[in-house]
């Protein structure tokens, strides 16, 4: 793994290339200006695969540092740790709002570094997967053009059986990204944190009468039209397949979920829909109801994400009950 570490602190950059070396890393770059250093990145022959990052810099901090490398192409996706002595959830959000994958702070431990560094490595065979997953994408849906125009009986997998689609929006974190940032905010004093799942009704009816490449497309946009519903708040999304989203959003939540449906899915109708979305299949949103995160040494993701969707899957249940009793009554 090729790594680059930038920091004004040449005591920090001397425990980083101990750590980093220390742990069988060979190919490390050492840099105290964030100017050269952003050259550096951009001139290199081959790209870096991981990125740390000081957040306190002269000429160019950090955090802006992020933003500008991840303006360039070859590193939109690149893993990029920030290194920081602050711990509040504003510079958390900060961080990860202008692209960063994950947050260590100072003084940090060496396991700490290589342990975050593993999760970089999987974050690139991550990248290399969503890549794949594009390219299957494209020759699935030749392959359905194909299949279709000799036989009217092949039906795609369906999305509750296959892996859940690597999507490549950028209103969109990874699954691990998301979970490093919650787990990263949820350390942070006075946090509070609202987790809810948002589902997109019948998307298995969608899945099966869309192209593989129409129904990529149409989740990219769901996600773009639910990052922008919550705006002016920082909503951070990723994609947990099945049709189902997970949304963060800071502070105080007190939208009312019927409404910010209705208000999704006028959004929705503004935009540019597979056909059976707009006139075959009844688009619906939900969103469950939201599960409350606070300060905590250790966040149990798994049972969080676990909850927050039993609560969408909860309060589907209850509006079809509903509109079943409004029909028989």
């Amino acid at each position: 793994m090729k790594i680059i570490a930038v920091d004004d602190d040449g005591i920090s950059l001397e425990l980083l290339n101990e750590c980093l070396t220390g742990g069988g890393y060979e190919h490390v770059t050492l840099m105290s200006s964030p100017l050269k250093a952003l050259k550096a990145i951009q001139n290199t022959a081959i790209a870096y695969d991981c990125i740390l990052l000081d957040v306190e810099m002269p000429e160019k901090d950090g955090i802006q540092l992020c933003a500008d490398i991840r303006r360039l192409e070859r590193y939109r996706n690149t893993p990029i740790l920030m290194i920081t002595k602050y711990k509040d959830h504003a510079a958390v959000e900060q961080a990860f709002a202008n692209g960063a994958t994950d947050y260590i702070t100072k003084p940090f431990e060496f396991f700490e570094v290589l342990a975050r560094i593993r999760v970089a490595g999987r974050l690139i065979q991550e990248r290399q997967a969503a890549i794949d997953s594009y390219i299957a994408v494209q020759g699935l849906a030749g392959e359905r053009a194909a299949r279709t125009e000799h036989s009217t009986t092949w039906q795609p997998e369906s999305p509750a059986n296959a892996e859940p689609l690597k999507l490549a929006s950028e209103k969109l974190l990874s699954l691990s990204v998301f979970q490093n940032y919650l787990e990263q905010v949820t350390r942070a004093d006075a946090c509070k944190i609202n987790l809810m799942a948002i589902k997109i009704r019948n998307i298995e009816q969608i899945f099966a009468s869309t192209t593989a490449v129409e129904f990529v497309g149409f989740l990219e946009t769901t996600a773009a039209v639910i990052s922008d519903e919550f705006k002016p708040e920082k909503a951070f999304l990723t994609h947990m397949g099945n049709g189902i989203f997970m949304c963060a959003v800071r502070g105080v939540y007190d939208h009312a979920s019927t409404a910010t449906e209705a208000a999704i899915l006028r959004r929705l109708a503004k935009q540019k829909l597979p056909r059976v979305c707009q006139n075959e299949i009844l688009m619906e949103i939900i969103i469950g109801n939201p599960l409350t995160l606070t300060t905590t040494p250790k966040l149990n993701f798994k049972r969080a994400v676990k909850a927050a969707t039993a609560r969408v899957d909860m309060r589907d249940a209850d509006l079809r009950e509903l509109s079943l009793n409004a029909l028989s009554g």
